[in-house]
């Protein structure tokens, strides 16, 4: 049951972001509020996988140097036409992460974050991809509103609209 509340949490983040997605333009991108932020872009890009990256770092423990080098090349081929496809892709390898955990896994399995901090699997899920996706769409919002996205409304960040 913990397990499919999880699942739900992260499904909702990546639906919300796709939602998002919709408002923002070409001209977006290169928006940043101070020099040593992330760009809409960049944003972007990292929202595009961090979720089932950190699933991953917590299942497979696969990620070496070679791997996150891999792992930013491809987040630097996302555009704008792309993005909703690259959320797509990273609920299925979610899911497909998520497919690997046992309720058991979720309450017993000790995993270690980037942070070095140590912690059970179904808290690091709540912590880290959960927290992270929700945290940085927010951010993502806060960009568009600051890029005058007037039609943007509290609701396309946090209600999950039919039809959208």
């Amino acid at each position: 049951m913990f397990k499919h509340h999880l699942l739900q949490n992260l499904q909702r983040e990546v639906f919300l972001l796709k939602q998002l997605a919709k408002f923002i333009d070409e001209k977006d991108l290169d928006f940043r509020p101070n020099e040593k932020m992330r760009s809409t872009l960049e944003l972007m890009q990292y929202l595009s996988g961090i979720g089932a990256t950190m699933l991953r770092w917590f299942i497979k423990n696969d990620l070496s140097q070679e791997e996150w080098v891999k792992i930013r090349a491809y987040r630097k081929t996302l555009t704008l036409e792309n993005f909703q496809e690259r959320l797509d892709e990273q609920m299925a390898d979610i899911k497909m992460y998520m497919d690997m955990i046992s309720e058991e896994d979720l309450n017993t399995k000790e995993v270690e974050l980037p942070s070095k901090e140590k912690m059970i699997l179904g808290t690091a899920i709540i912590n880290a991809p959960i927290k992270w996706l929700a945290a940085y769409r927010m951010q993502l919002f806060t960009y568009l509103k600051m890029n005058g996205k007037l039609e943007l409304s509290t609701k396309e960040a946090w209600t999950v609209i039919e039809n959208a």
